[in-house]
């Protein structure tokens, strides 16, 4: 959509002057700045996309002259940047400035796609090819990120997180590509990056939200192409089972987090030796009352019992990420945070 003359700060006005009046200007006007107001306006150009002429008129009335009658301005604020910051300053320099200004702009992008809805998402990435579905996922949060999958037709699925667990460095003509497909489909929507590297840890994490039955089904594809590639990324995941590695600080840690009920539910098919690491770091009362609870407990259903597994092993990697515990995956290795 391009830039209306309603609501412009000074900062989007400036950033636009100087767009027009082009990157050699713009790199000597650049020197004279601040670091902060170099970003306030660069922050301003990655967000322009195309600029209406009233607001050029506007902005400088000399310019409206020169256009012609066009439509709009035929530049990128992302291009004009890419050429202008250079100019201006020694290449580590504009490195760094470019970097911190593109990485914030394409993250604002992506975090715009994890907040929309996961069937819209799955059925518009369903027709792209599984190496452009994997390099979006790897941008994307990683519950978001296994909920799409989990829509995705099942012959792509274990496609798509093989992909995932191969990438590494990505080529940045690959990435400006895969920012056009996002571009497009959010354009799409109709609403209004350097890619992260993907991995094997990256597919397992994507595959710890997962339901058993879906990550059972990507598994057994992996596993008819790439068994090796199967085992490597099952040492890299944390599921329920391996709760039981974790120190008693961090048991107590979780279970504060953690509802009786969920907990009661999710222990109906653990083994002895993670149940009895869970009442052992209750109080004897608060263990009794539970053993009591699942021996009166009838029938329930086994992907209930599963949901709640996924549910405590969530709050556990929030807990992961927040600093407040440390997880043993099956691997043995520990994952200091």
């Amino acid at each position: 959509m391009a830039e209306q003359t309603n609501f412009l700060t000074g900062a989007r006005k400036a950033a636009l002057f100087l767009m027009i009046m082009g990157e050699d200007f713009t790199a000597q006007v650049f020197k004279h700045l601040s670091d902060r107001e170099i970003k306030l306006l660069g922050e301003n150009m990655t967000q322009v996309k195309k600029v209406d002429p009233r607001t050029v008129s506007s902005v400088m009335d000399e310019f409206t002259k020169a256009m012609g009658g066009e439509d709009s301005i035929g530049i990128s604020g992302k291009d004009f940047l890419q050429k202008a910051v250079p100019k201006a300053f020694d290449s580590k320099k504009a490195d760094d400035i470019l970097g911190d200004l593109l990485s914030k702009s394409e993250e604002k992008t992506f975090e715009k796609l994890s907040a929309m809805n996961p069937n819209v998402l799955a059925n518009l990435l369903m027709t792209e090819h599984p190496q452009t579905i994997a390099l979006i996922l790897v941008n994307m949060k990683h519950q978001t990120a296994a909920e799409i999958l989990q829509l995705l037709p099942e012959n792509i699925q274990g496609e798509v997180i093989i992909r995932i667990a191969d990438l590494e460095e990505v080529p940045n003509e690959i990435v400006n590509e895969i920012h056009a497909v996002v571009d497009e489909m959010i354009a799409d929507m109709g609403d209004e990056t350097v890619a992260t590297s993907g991995g094997v840890g990256m597919a397992a994490e994507i595959l710890n939200f997962l339901d058993h039955k879906t990550e059972n089904a990507i598994f057994e594809k992996i596993e008819s192409v790439r068994e090796d590639l199967a085992d490597e990324i099952r040492q890299k995941m944390f599921v329920f089972s391996d709760l039981v590695n974790l120190d008693d600080r961090s048991i107590r840690t979780l279970l504060k987090e953690i509802s009786n009920d969920e907990l009661i539910l999710a222990l109906k098919t653990a083994s002895e030796e993670l149940t009895d690491k869970v009442f052992n770091n209750v109080s004897k009362r608060a263990a009794e009352m539970m053993k009591e609870d699942m021996e009166v407990m009838g029938p329930v259903k086994l992907k209930d019992v599963e949901q709640a597994q996924i549910n405590i092993v969530k709050a556990a990697r929030r807990l992961e990420e927040e600093g407040k515990i440390v997880l043993r995956g099956k691997g043995g290795e520990d994952i200091l945070v």
